[in-house]
């Protein structure tokens, strides 16, 4: 029986990446793959991801500053598709 870890479909590692974030650290996250599922409630959304070894990560997050995220997300998405000289790259 063929074992599915041969499979060879994802990056070349799955080290830990370290960031650099206020307090102590370094903070290391697991590389994951894409968003598996979402849970929202009234006040909270749950954001469901999986790492590259298959463990789940669930990251809860009040429903405020998940549209907080999406802003940010938005505006740093609009500042990479801008080039230097202010106009849009297409």
């Amino acid at each position: 029986m063929a074992d599915d870890d041969d499979q060879d479909d994802g990056p070349l590692t799955t080290d830990p990446i370290e960031i650099a974030l206020p307090g102590e650290g370094p903070f290391q996250l697991p590389l994951c793959t894409d968003l598996a599922a979402i849970a929202i409630g009234e006040t909270l959304a749950v954001l469901q991801f999986e790492t590259m070894e298959g463990q789940r990560i669930d990251i809860p997050i009040p429903l405020g500053m998940l549209e907080e995220i999406k802003d940010a997300a938005e505006e740093a998405l609009q500042a990479a598709l801008t080039d230097r000289d202010g106009t849009m790259m297409q």
